[in-house]
């Protein structure tokens, strides 16, 4: 009975919040979430998750604390200092 909830539920298209996701929720105005294709040194490729978060310069420090708490690196960050606002990207970490 379970599974088969579960199978209708995942047929639907709905989609698992990640820790990474949920952390950004908190602090960021806008959350984007997705998956980013890589080729590793070895030619394999392998996909990780990619967010894109837009929110208030003054959280930006305690959000990178708790992602990076949470096993996820920032990769960019576009600063507009005259809206005081921010757009970061974070991904998991790697041990590559």
């Amino acid at each position: 009975m379970e599974i088969s909830f579960v199978e209708s539920f995942l047929n639907w298209g709905a989609s698992v919040m990640s820790n990474g996701v949920a952390i950004c929720e908190e602090f960021c105005d806008k959350v984007e979430s997705g998956a980013r294709i890589l080729e590793r040194s070895d030619y394999s490729i392998v996909e990780i998750e990619e967010i894109k978060c837009s929110l208030d310069i003054d959280y930006f420090t305690p959000l990178v604390e708790r992602l990076v708490s949470a096993g996820y690196c920032c990769t960019q960050v576009q600063k507009d200092s005259q809206k005081e606002k921010c757009v970061a990207w974070f991904e998991p970490l790697t041990l590559d």
